[in-house]
């Protein structure tokens, strides 16, 4: 095996019969119905002893406190329900996907589906490249692309496919073969946007029918790949000179380490030398270049480039698909749910101008989102998550190259500006109490005056039958101008 890649496919889910309620009714992972014939395993035990070998060293490498939200407990409360597919466990599955040029047969060794606490998840293939007819750079790029795309990006794309595959199919898996094959020629059909492709809805109403998903990213899943080449392993590998010629170098490689960190195939999607160079410079971890290995991250990738040998194979292939796989988890959750929260946020404000009133329902809607976004600051939002120094390096890039500070300070200013919009309407509302008070105090005060007066003049006989019926139109007018005034507020 010379490459390995897993494609990560986040979403916002909700659930159908909670759409209205407060946010933790909404993200209730026990309120989902699960079907129970589903092909779907939670949290299922390690099959062998690699297994058991491999999360044992995960878990080592990351603190004790980032386990809940990385490992299924098996209880009701916890923060995220791991799931997994049986077929591949039981028989040969493939993912397949078709060009123009050629078709590729990738070996599916697992199909996991995670669903979160705070309305997201992450449906995630794993893929071996086992076949010695599809190692070349060039298919390594093009099954990246391809790949990983869920629908065309843009409408003429359903017809020429240059950017989406002829088709992408999961062969093996129980059920119709057509549940799990997508041409994407329904979207010209019918018009479709931001819908994944059948194969990703699929998989996912195989589990439950009463949840809906939005993509979280785009029509792209996110991409981590190890591939080994010595020949492009040897360029690099010796000096910081080769380094920089392996970066900027468009004969001998084609481009390849741009075109690899940034997914792109035929040509790279950066033409100006000196931006270029910015960009691979940043966005590279060099640490083992003198090895022959090199670590790549952007917005929609997380990529691995070594030499060929037992120990990448083993070892470096096995982190990429062990614990910086449970990184990119991580990051991806951190930033759809941030986008999640943001949803809230929105229909929260769209609720408030409908209202005249603060009402109980209301408030509680807003309490369970703060509620709710201080448990995803203490038990999902971190900024270190490892001891290990090249953990730190590469958790760091992920986390800045995503934004995720950024998001979060946009989220806590939209909360905050919820907050003070509440408390406008509550200011008003306070205000309009006040001036209804203010308006009866005022009517009262002349009718106590004046039965003062009339209790005197009853008393002396100087009251007539003209002064009380004068006296009584008085003040049915007055009491008609106030309820006018009310209503005007």
């Amino acid at each position: 095996m010379k490459s390995y890649h897993i494609f990560y496919f986040p979403f916002k889910w909700q659930n159908q019969k909670t759409s209205e309620s407060v946010l933790a009714e909404q993200t209730d992972l026990t309120a989902i119905p699960i079907n129970p014939h589903a092909e779907w395993l939670r949290n299922p035990e390690p099959l062998n002893n690699a297994e058991k070998e491999q999360l044992y060293n995960e878990k080592n490498f990351f603190y004790k406190f980032v386990h809940p939200v990385l490992y299924d407990q098996g209880k009701d409360d916890s923060i995220i329900y791991h799931y997994k597919r049986k077929e591949p466990q039981q028989r040969e599955v493939s993912y397949i996907i078709s060009t123009k040029d050629k078709t590729y047969r990738l070996k599916v060794e697992a199909i996991n589906l995670n669903l979160y606490a705070t309305g997201v998840g992450i449906l995630i293939f794993y893929l071996a490249n086992d076949l010695a007819n599809q190692q070349e750079p060039e298919d390594i790029l093009k099954i990246n692309q391809y790949g990983r795309r869920i629908f065309p990006p843009f409408y003429a794309d359903i017809e020429e496919r240059w950017e989406t595959a002829e088709y992408i199919q999961i062969d093996g898996l129980n059920g119709a073969p057509s549940l799990y094959k997508e041409d994407f020629s329904s979207y010209a059909i019918h018009y479709k946007t931001w819908e994944p492709a059948c194969f990703i809805k699929n998989l996912i109403r195989d589990l439950s029918e009463d949840i809906t998903i939005i993509p979280v990213i785009d029509d792209r899943m996110f991409v981590n790949c190890w591939y080994a080449n010595d020949t492009l392993a040897n360029f690099f590998k010796n000096d910081h000179e080769n380094l920089e010629h392996f970066f900027k170098d468009k004969k001998e490689t084609n481009d390849f380490w741009y075109k690899y960190i940034y997914v792109d195939t035929d040509s790279a999607s950066c033409q100006n030398d000196e931006m270029k160079k910015r960009l691979l410079t940043n966005q590279t971890n060099k640490r083992w270049q003198k090895e022959g290995t090199l670590y790549g991250i952007s917005r929609y990738s997380f990529v691995c480039l070594t030499n060929e040998g037992w120990f990448p194979e083993n070892n470096i292939a096995v982190h990429m698909r062990t614990m910086y796989s449970r990184m990119i988890e991580l990051i991806l959750l951190q930033r759809a749910s941030r986008l999640r929260f943001s949803d809230e946020v929105t229909r929260q404000m769209i609720a408030f101008p409908k209202r005249k009133e603060l009402k109980q329902p209301l408030l509680d809607q807003v309490g369970s989102l703060h509620k709710e976004y201080i448990r995803f600051l203490n038990q999902i939002h971190f900024s270190e998550v490892t001891a290990q120094d090249q953990g730190i390096e590469l958790y760091n890039l992920l986390y800045e190259t995503l934004s995720i500070e950024n998001h979060i300070k946009e989220l806590d200013e939209e909360i905050a500006e919820l907050d003070q919009y509440i408390n406008l309407i509550d200011d008003k509302i306070r205000n309009k109490n006040a001036e209804i008070l203010n308006y009866i105090a005022a009517f009262f005060l002349p009718i106590s005056i004046i039965c003062g007066l009339l209790s005197a003049d009853q008393a002396n006989g100087y009251l007539s039958l003209l002064q009380i019926g004068g006296i009584g139109l008085f003040f049915s007018f007055i009491m008609l101008a106030i309820l006018q005034l009310i209503k005007n507020k």
